[in-house]
């Protein structure tokens, strides 16, 4: 919930007034990016199954890291807040790890492919408008490490 805020006025602030638009179409675009490398993977399985949002849900969040990448994210049974440019490289490496592991019913590529996927499109928006959000996220990092 944090994170859709953030992107979507993050999007305001490029595109005011139609913010709110183009967070709603990364979304939906999301929801189909993210399942098609399963898609194909599967199209001929007739016994896999795979249903979810959580590949969207995943490119909100990277696209929200790169507007916040000092925001805490807080990971259920880990009572201390990790900064989120080290959250989102710990995830995609796990989601990689697991995805190639498979056996545990969970479509790992598609958090993978929505989490790349995000990322793609907020930095793609971004220079769109006119703002270098790759800088602006180095730039925070460097500073919160400087503390």
């Amino acid at each position: 919930y944090f994170f859709g805020e953030l992107v979507e006025s993050g999007f305001e602030q490029f595109f005011a007034g139609s913010g709110r638009w183009l967070y709603l179409f990364m979304y939906v675009t999301a929801l189909f990016i993210s399942l098609l490398p399963t898609y194909l993977k599967h199209k001929d399985d007739y016994g896999y199954r795979s249903l979810g949002a959580s590949g969207a849900v995943s490119a909100v969040l990277f696209a929200g890291l790169i507007l916040a990448p000092t925001a805490k994210i807080y990971i259920f049974f880990i009572p201390i807040g990790i900064p989120g440019f080290v959250f989102g490289p710990l995830y995609l490496l796990l989601t990689a790890y697991l995805d190639k592991k498979g056996g545990d019913n969970i479509n790992h590529s598609a958090h993978l492919w929505g989490a790349l996927y995000g990322l793609v499109f907020i930095i793609g928006v971004g220079y769109a408008a006119g703002a270098d959000l790759v800088t602006n996220f180095i730039v925070a990092v460097q500073e919160s490490l400087s503390l």
